[in-house]
């Protein structure tokens, strides 16, 4: 999702007149679009955003800190980053090429964290980094507030883009050459709109993209367990133009942590959807998994293990637990040590990478 909001932007700037620098000390504006999943990530943008300080000659660069982080924690950055001109959360992102414009004509300090619908001109440039491959937005925020992820806090709660506006980015980046697309959405399986009366969800939006013309192939991130639904699998099975691959997270196996992360769904309901996904889709399968969370046990964890030595995904994507302030898991007690973690982490890895290996 950060990726796709940078090339946006930048498309806007070029749209109005700047060329893209690679180089920070030859740069009139630096722009560091943040992430807020992890602690970490917020301290390489700080420690970075720090760094620049240095480069600072006659008030240039213009340096920003947008994106999720802006929205976090973005008064503190204010004045705790005095040399940083912007701050800007992800939901008014469209406004600032603008801002940028004012800073170099005022020379002012401006914060803006509100959370609003992001406007449709957000999306308006033709620029895309890749010739052949396009990342289309059908859907910001989240609406799931699972208890360990702070996106709903910092991209807000989910809004949905209208399918005309969605369909229409795909016809023209097709027409562009981009004729690999990937719909993103935090949750795509949530995507709901009305129209004439009748409910379009994301399948019927998925069949509607595969029957643009010129497209070569689709896909989609990211999916949740609790409404991937077999309408959905169908219509994957159907198109030829549909890439065969689920990327389904079930970040735990036992159904007592599954019930404290507020996930919506059992290990069963998972167990369930993949042997759906493999009768009716028979594609590749990949995942997120958490490990060490609060009160996490030895049991529950191999809970975890099975279903990953019983689905044998192609790959996953694998995280040791780490509290984010102002989420309701950060209210429980950390209470699996770092040594733990880091054993559960191994073991997990190294399970998986045995089955990636197999299937080659």
């Amino acid at each position: 999702m950060n990726t796709r909001d940078s090339e946006a932007l930048l498309g806007l700037f070029l749209d109005r007149g700047f060329t893209q620098s690679f180089v920070p000390e030859e740069a009139d504006v630096i722009l560091i679009n943040t992430c807020s999943v992890r602690d970490n990530a917020e301290s390489r943008a700080v420690s970075f955003a720090s760094t620049l300080k240095g480069i600072m000659k006659d008030n240039k660069p213009i340096i920003g800190i947008i994106g999720c982080m802006a929205k976090n924690k973005g008064k503190e950055l204010y004045d705790r980053l005095k040399h940083v001109n912007l701050i800007c959360a992800p939901a008014v992102a469209h406004r600032i090429p603008a801002y940028i414009e004012r800073i170099i004509e005022t020379g002012e300090r401006i914060i803006d964290i509100e959370d609003i619908d992001r406007e449709e001109e957000f999306y308006s440039s033709i620029f895309r980094e890749d010739r052949r491959h396009a990342q289309v937005v059908i859907s910001t925020g989240c609406s799931n507030y699972c208890s360990y992820c702070i996106v709903p806090y910092v991209r807000g709660d989910l809004r949905f883009r209208e399918p005309g506006d969605i369909l229409a980015e795909v016809e023209s980046n097709v027409k562009n050459g981009n004729t690999r697309i990937t719909l993103l959405g935090q949750n795509v399986n949530d995507y709901r709109c009305k129209i004439d009366d009748e409910i379009m969800d994301f399948a019927d939006l998925l069949a509607q993209v595969s029957e643009i013309e010129g497209i070569e192939e689709i896909d989609f991130v990211s999916a949740n367990p609790k409404n991937t639904s077999r309408k959905l699998l169908e219509v994957m099975a159907k198109s030829e133009k549909i890439k065969k691959h689920l990327h389904i997270p079930f970040q735990s196996g036992s159904n007592r942590i599954l019930k404290l992360m507020n996930r919506g769904y059992t290990r069963e309901d998972y167990l369930k959807l993949i042997d759906d996904y493999k009768l009716i889709v028979n594609g590749t399968l990949s995942a997120d998994i958490i490990v060490g969370f609060p009160s996490e046990t030895d049991e529950d964890f191999l809970r975890t293990k099975d279903i990953v030595g019983t689905v044998k995904f192609n790959f996953a994507f694998i995280f040791k637990y780490s509290p984010r302030e102002g989420t309701k898991a950060a209210l429980m007690e950390d209470d699996v040590s770092k040594e733990v973690k880091e054993d559960r982490h191994s073991i997990l890895l190294d399970l998986q990478k045995r089955i990636s290996i197999g299937m080659r």
